[in-house]
């Protein structure tokens, strides 16, 4: 018998490379408004123990459950990441401007809409559902990590180099799986002389109480209607002073952080919470938490 040997982990560690690059460019692709170039590139060097880079400005550690296990991280210089919020929120690149924690919550939001595509490329990678959660934005230091570049060009700003640390754990979650053995066949039993006793007879299922039979009825009959399904960033109680001063341009704050999850409303009642990703093209949402099919019935009852 023959053992097959799973790739090594740096082909574990070009492929999630791969991954990145490819969903980079179409996040970048969407929200841009000027041609964008991403590609792999090898100008990464691994750091050694006696010179540890610097802690860079900009960095979102990334954690990986279901189907996969293990952690990985990308890293960006300060101007690099400016950058990128910048091209984020339609603002002309200028590396004058101060890397503030609303351009770095704006980086991390790129960061997230990113993380939605890479999940959806894992998916078919893995053979399964992979969930993806910012979890940190320390620069991490996992011994026998692998380390990879991504180079970000375009004529309106100079090169951006990103670099994705992925740690062992998440290498070797990446490594396919052997397939299950096929369990030894079953000897066939020999006829048996003996007369065989009869099978026992099902006893009848006892019906449902016709109530239940319809209500689950009427709400089939229900299925079919269409409902408006809202997906809410956050709000805010504004004066009418205020709301009459409103012109374009004017920055609106919520009552919810970048990282915190949207709500998902239906028939103005919350009924899930997610993360925003980016659907061929469209904003969508990942529902991350829920409510069960008889607590989103009992809520839709209810009026506002």
């Amino acid at each position: 018998m023959t053992t097959e040997t799973p790739p090594p982990a740096d082909q574990q560690a070009a492929r999630l490379q791969g991954i990145w690059v490819e969903c980079l460019r179409q996040v970048l692709g969407q929200v841009a408004e000027f041609p964008v170039t991403v590609e792999a590139s090898t100008s990464e060097e691994p750091a050694s123990a006696e010179s540890a880079p610097p802690k860079p400005p900009a960095c979102m550690i990334v954690s990986a459950s279901k189907t996969l296990q293990g952690d990985m991280a990308i890293l960006a210089p300060e101007a690099g990441a400016l950058t990128l919020a910048q091209v984020l929120v339609s603002e002309p690149p200028d590396p004058s401007v101060a890397f503030d924690k609303d351009r770095r919550d704006a980086f991390d939001e790129l960061i997230r809409q990113v993380l939605g595509q890479v999940a959806t490329s894992l998916k078919s990678a893995a053979g399964g559902e992979v969930e993806l959660k910012p979890s940190g934005n320390e620069a991490p230091s996992w011994p026998d990590s692998a380390r990879s570049a991504i180079r970000i060009t375009s004529e309106k700003f100079p090169p951006i180099l990103l670099t994705l640390i992925v740690s062992p754990e998440l290498l070797k979650s990446l490594q396919p799986r052997p397939a299950p053995a096929s369990p030894p066949a079953e000897k066939a039993e020999q006829p048996s002389s003996a007369p065989q006793a009869p099978p026992p007879k099902s006893e009848p299922v006892p019906s449902q109480p016709e109530a239940v039979e319809a209500r689950s009825s009427n709400l089939e009959l229900l299925l079919d209607v269409k409902l408006d399904a809202t997906i809410r960033f956050g709000q805010r109680r504004m004066l009418l002073r205020e709301i009459l001063e409103l012109q374009p341009g004017t920055a609106v704050a919520l009552d919810r952080r970048v990282e915190e999850p949207v709500e998902l409303l239906v028939g103005g009642r919350v009924v899930a919470q997610g993360d925003v990703v980016i659907v061929d093209g469209n904003y969508g949402i990942r529902i991350t938490e829920i409510l069960s099919p008889q607590q989103r019935i009992e809520s839709l009852g209810k009026h506002p």
